[in-house]
Formats: structure tokens, sequence, C-alpha cells
């Protein structure tokens, strides 16, 4: 598996048996940079990063060994192939143990040297694609399709297959629940990256501190406690997509770094100097108005561009309540296999019972109402007697009220105040201290909320005697 493209360093004290290897490698399409010892090689290492180091075992100065270990303390999966001259294979076993790849023992052909690279290519190539499927795999999940015959569903399902075949940007906009991600799934597996991975980032749900990272991984070293590198998303959605669901959560020096790679498809990892280049198509979910956001200034002006080159909006379950019988069918079959139970039947009027509903969580409520009726009810049909009485949606009014008749006059900043400190303190309760799933309750960005809680800590501490 030859990778032309690929840079070698050669550490050799050796001129001519060197300059023979510069000469074939550079032959064969490789980029090749050619050194008589460590100390010359320090140069190129720190300026750039070589997929293979191809170095001599005994040389004037600092031997193999040593420089061996050097550089796995600074990349620990760089690949090294060393060469030993005959009687000291002992010393090349030593290598290995310390993390070499392979060796050479000399004299060898440049046949040999293109075998042992044509392996370590392929060994590469089969690492990433594990790695992929280790995170694919994670999670279980079915073919992904969108359910439902009505005419917004249509729409939905008309617009994915004609963008499939691009490869623009897609922001994907909706309401929690809606099926953002389905939707974005659906649209990679009819495009021409369906063979690709599929890398999905909550980005409300990192901790804002570690959004960069986990997008573009690190180096070892970059930051306390990282002590091995790290692959971030974007390298492994190489050749493939990564979706951003709630982009409107990502902070904004991360957002300056997001439209780098959108505009160059380049990177660095923090604490890198190396720049890595990538493949990837880029498709974004928010269940805010993005335009709301820039006009407060919470989110980049030029990213949404980049980002909104084909819009696409999820309509809510209550604009599409006539597909509520398939969804129904379909939930139901999947989480009987899931529960390893029996599929129930459901009756009609029960149906019509779910039909009434406004579905404030959308599809995702209704899915997680139907796994415990299945769960709980015991029976193989589900009738309407057994769905719980599904509340209304809540407005303000019903929330709030306010005793004004006795009162001349308000304080209307400390009133507005208190009310939305009393929401926040039940938001979170409700979440147990979890900020993603509280700000997802008030329906506001996960950073909004973090600096409304900062500030309340802040008011508290003044407070204390």
């Amino acid at each position: 598996m030859k990778n032309p493209k690929a840079k070698i360093l050669i550490v050799d004290d050796e001129p001519i048996k060197r300059s023979v290897m510069d000469e074939r490698l550079t032959d064969k399409g490789y980029q090749v940079v050619s050194v008589a010892n460590p100390l010359e090689a320090e140069p190129h290492l720190k300026k750039e990063r070589f997929d293979v180091v191809l170095t001599d075992l005994r040389m004037p100065g600092q031997d193999g060994i040593s420089f061996l270990r050097e550089l796995k303390s600074r990349r620990e999966d760089q690949a090294v192939i060393v060469m030993t001259a005959y009687g000291t294979v002992g010393t090349a076993l030593e290598a290995m143990k310390l993390g070499a790849f392979d060796y050479l023992q000399k004299p060898f052909s440049t046949e040999e040297l293109l075998l042992k690279l044509d392996k370590l290519f392929r060994y590469q190539q089969i690492a990433r694609e594990n790695e992929t499927l280790r995170r694919e795999l994670a999670v279980w999940k079915e073919e992904p399709r969108l359910i439902g015959r009505s005419e917004s569903i249509r729409k939905i399902l008309a617009r994915i297959h004609s963008v499939g075949g691009t490869d623009s940007s897609i922001l994907i906009e909706g309401e929690s629940g809606t099926g953002k991600e389905l939707a974005a799934r659906v649209i990679h597996q009819v495009s021409f990256r369906a063979s690709g991975p599929f890398i999905p980032v909550a980005c409300a749900a990192l901790p804002r501190e570690l959004v960069e990272t986990e997008l573009f991984g690190h180096e070892q070293g970059a930051f306390t406690g990282a002590s091995r590198r790290r692959i971030g998303r974007f390298e492994l959605a190489h050749a493939g997509t990564l979706f951003l669901d709630d982009v409107d959560d990502m902070p904004p020096e991360v957002q300056v770094k997001l439209l780098r790679v959108l505009q160059e498809q380049a990177f660095e990892r923090v604490g890198g100097e190396h720049v890595i280049r990538i493949n990837v198509r880029v498709m974004a979910a928010t269940k805010h108005s993005l335009p709301k956001m820039i006009a407060a200034g919470r989110f980049r002006e030029d990213l949404y561009y980049r980002l909104n080159v084909i819009p696409l909006r999820m309509p809510p379950l209550r604009d599409r309540l006539e597909d509520i019988p398939l969804l129904v069918d379909h939930f139901l079959e999947q989480i009987a296999l899931k529960l390893n139970r029996p599929k129930p039947s459901i009756t009609p009027s029960a149906v019509a019972k779910l039909q009434r509903y406004r579905w404030p969580g959308n599809v995702r409520e209704l899915q997680h109402l139907l796994e415990r009726l299945v769960a709980l009810v015991e029976k193989e049909e589900i009738s309407d007697e057994d769905i719980p009485e599904l509340s209304p949606r809540h407005d303000a009014r019903s929330l709030v009220s306010l005793a004004l008749d006795q009162v001349d006059s308000v304080n209307m900043s400390d009133v507005i105040s208190q009310v939305e400190t009393s929401i926040i303190r039940w938001a979170l309760k409700r979440s147990k201290g979890n900020l993603a799933q509280a700000a997802a309750v008030l329906r506001i960005p996960r950073s909004t909320l973090q600096y409304k809680v900062n500030k309340l800590e802040e008011d508290a501490r003044r407070e204390e005697p």
C-alpha cells in the first residue's frame, strides 16, 4: 500500500547509503529529507512532521537507541524503522521493544525497504479504520432513515437527496428532538462519502475547556494532564462527515478556529506546530436562531455563512401529526428488539390520543413515552387507558403568577431578575446540576446558562457577611 505523499526522514552517517536511499525513495514519489545524525535532524523535526523516521542505530555522537527514545517522548505514535549492521540484531530488537515499528539489517535492497514501508502504511491504515469503527460501534444504531409520509417530511427527503451529491456545508435547524442528527446521518448515507466515517460531536455536552481538544486533538504535554497524544474529531472524520450538534453552544474562541478549518481544510492540534490537512464535509445543527445570536454578539456572522451554505429545517412533530402512526409502529418494533420482548400492538384510540397531543419534545418525547409503555405495560396490546394524561405545553402566564392589584409601582428589573433566578434554580435541581441538560430544559445555549450561573454565584458571595 504505497503512500507517495508520505514524508520520510533518513538519519544515517554513511553518505553513500544515505544518498542512494534518498534518490530511490524520491523516484517512488516520497518526500525525503536525509541527514547524517540526530543533531542535523533536530531543526527538521521542529519544523515539520514526518510519517516515518528511518534511522541507523550506530552513529557518532547520539546513538540510534537514545534518538528513538527522544522521538517517542515527543510523539508517542511516531513511526520509526531502524537500520542495523550484521551482529547488532539484538540492539534492533531492543529498539522494537522501545516502540520501533520494524528493522532492516544492512546491507538491504531498495525492494526490501519499500516492502517495509508498504507494511507500515497498511498497518497505519488499519489502525485508523479500527479507531473509527470503535467509536461508531460504541453506540448501537440501525440504518438511519426518516419515518413519515407527511408533506413536510416528503419535502425534507427530496432536499436530502438533492444535496447528497454535493459536498457543501449544511446547517440543520429545528427544535430539540426533531431528528436533526438523524437527517445528517441520512445525508451522509446518500452522499459519495457514505463509505467514510460519520463523526458526531455534541457541542453542548462538552466542557467548555475541552471543546478545542475534542475537535482538533492535542499533542502530548500540551497541557497539564495531556499524558499522551489525542486524535481529534476532525482527524477521525477524514474522508467522511463531521456533524456538529448544537453548534450555537460553541465558545467564541473555538468559532474562530472552526472558521479557519472550514476555509482551509487544515489545522494544528492543541500544543502542536504541524499543519494537518483533512478532507471533511461539515454539517451543523442548531435549535436556536443563529441570526438572532449574531445580532446579540454570541455567534460569528462569517462562520454562520460558511455553515449555512445549504439550509435544512426539520419540522416539529405538531406540524406532522399524520406521521405518528408510522412513527409509533417503527418505535414499537425498535424498542421491543432492544428490550428483548415481543412487539406489542396498539389500539386506534391510543394512536388517536397520541395525535391529539402537541409534543413539545417532538419525536424524541414520543420515542421515550413508547419505551416507557413497552417496559411497563405487560399486555400484548397498548390501549388509550395505558397512556398517561399528556399535559399541554405551559406558557408563561401559567408558570408565573404576579399579584399586582394592591401594588402602586414595581422595580421591573428586580422582578425579572428574581423570576429568572428561580427558573434557573428549578432547572439545575431538575437536571441534578448538569448544565447541558438544564440549558436544554430552558432552551438556551449552555454558554449563556454558564454565564448566568457564574453571575448568581458572584452575587451570592458579595452578599455573604
